[in-house]
């Protein structure tokens, strides 16, 4: 039962990471936009953020879904070693599974493929997204008995 506690709770961990990356992405590049004056109106602004969740969907998707199971695995393993940072183990993975995932994009295309990470603040946003899918993960699992 655990086992399948675990795996649904990854889907729900994936999309709140997902969107949270989606979401972030869309409002740095539009901020962009806005710094040379093609401000963006409310509803131009939801509109996008709508169509980035959708567009970015089969190119980012299986990306950090990979980048986060490995993390999630790597953080299941540690956290039994490291049992200080047992509590924190997900979150720290789900930012290290994004900034990991990426630089090795931006190592692949020479750029980083995802705009909204180009710029410092928004390589740390858009990772901290990741540690939110982190978070979501380690929250939806069954506590372990004492």
């Amino acid at each position: 039962m655990r086992v399948l506690k675990v795996i649904g709770a990854f889907p729900v961990a994936f999309a709140a990471a997902f969107a949270g990356v989606s979401l972030a992405h869309t409002q740095f590049v539009l901020a962009g936009l806005s710094c040379v004056g093609a401000a963006p109106t409310f509803a131009e602004n939801l509109r996008t953020c709508v169509a980035d969740l959708g567009g970015l969907f089969p190119s980012l998707g299986p990306v950090l879904a990979l980048a986060l199971a490995i993390g999630f695995l790597v953080a299941a393993g540690l956290k039994r070693v490291l049992t200080p940072l047992a509590g924190v183990a997900y979150p720290i993975a789900g930012f290290a599974a994004m900034a990991t995932a990426l630089i090795a994009m931006r190592i692949s295309f020479h750029s980083t493929p995802l705009a909204g990470a180009r710029g410092v603040e928004g390589f740390v946003v858009i990772c901290l997204m990741g540690a939110l899918g982190g978070f979501v993960f380690s929250a939806l699992l069954p506590k372990a008995k004492a």
